[in-house]
């Protein structure tokens, strides 16, 4: 094929394909019939130069919700196509779900506070309600690892009343426990989890940054069995089974009551590997998902190897 011949069908094939103009358009616009524009086009697909590819349903944003929705139970899904536009969905998810709850439980870690950063000033019908942590605060000045101040500025951006926990995650002892526990700030938090409504969380893995304090609390256990997949500071190996320990002394909403809330919605951070994901779901604790296409694509192939194994 001439190099004049082949840029005419690239042309032409731009002028119909990426700028969407139609055939009759493109006739007037290069002073030919649109017969001769159709013939173009079918020689530019015959030459290679446009490949048309039919995305089977499954490929499809709307197919990966649904196969995500069927094979973990989920109420709803989310998938970003722009990784960029994670954070952004996060809060937007989280105004969709604010007119209907009354008490609001929020995780911790850098995802939720870069999706409070997203979280624009609320109008009225979204301020009546409460806002409270599912999770004692670390020791460190790790961003996003203080619960307490993220309930207060989701609630400054709310007008909802913020109700905090004065205290820390990991208590080194049951002695330690018992006294956080025995508090007043804890007994009211523990009567909100009882009746939190929606609750958002981090599908997190294992090993965690920062570390939960894990060789304190579980030993070289989390090692032995497996652990991939955390949630708050719970621990679950590839089944999504928990990972128990005598020596955890942890401060957190107890899972019979996390699996009574009605709405969970479980973020994915853009880093987060496919194996912890798999595990955070198999748990049945999420209803709702907020995920990239990369990943959910990536867990429907891992789920379809699996099965063939």
């Amino acid at each position: 094929m001439k190099e004049k011949e082949l840029c005419r069908l690239i042309h032409v094939s731009q002028l119909y394909y990426e700028e969407n103009k139609t055939q009759s358009e493109i006739a007037r616009d290069l002073d030919i019939s649109r017969p001769a524009v159709s013939y173009l086009l079918n020689k530019a697909r015959k030459a290679g130069i446009v490949k048309i590819d039919v995305l089977s349903y499954h490929r499809t944003i709307r197919g990966i919700r649904h196969e995500l929705c069927h094979i973990f139970n989920l109420k709803s899904c989310r998938v970003v196509t722009l990784p960029d536009d994670l954070y952004q969905i996060g809060a937007d998810v989280l105004v969709e779900f604010l007119p209907k709850t009354k008490i609001l439980g929020l995780g911790w870690g850098y995802n939720i506070d870069k999706i409070i950063a997203k979280f624009k000033k609320s109008p009225g019908e979204l301020n009546s309600g409460v806002i409270c942590p599912l999770i004692g605060a670390i020791t460190a000045p790790q961003r996003g690892y203080h619960p307490d101040d993220l309930v207060k500025a989701l609630a400054q951006k709310t007008d909802r009343l913020g109700q905090v926990l004065n205290c820390p995650a990991i208590p080194a002892t049951a002695k330690e426990q018992a006294q956080v526990m025995a508090t007043e700030d804890y007994k009211r938090i523990e009567d909100y989890w009882k009746k939190t409504t929606t609750a958002l969380i981090t599908l997190g893995s294992f090993p965690s940054v920062p570390d939960h304090g894990s060789a304190m609390r579980f030993g070289r256990k989390l090692i032995k069995e497996k652990a991939v997949g955390c949630l708050l500071t719970y621990f679950f190996n590839p089944q999504g089974e928990l990972i128990p320990s005598e020596d955890d002394f942890a401060i957190q909403i107890p899972l019979e009551q996390l699996a009574r809330v009605r709405d969970v919605i479980g973020f994915v951070p853009q880093e987060a590997n496919v194996a912890s994901i798999i595990s955070g779901l198999k748990t049945g604790y999420f209803k709702h998902l907020i995920i990239t296409e990369t990943l959910a694509s990536e867990i429907i192939n891992q789920m379809d190897e699996n099965k063939s194994v």
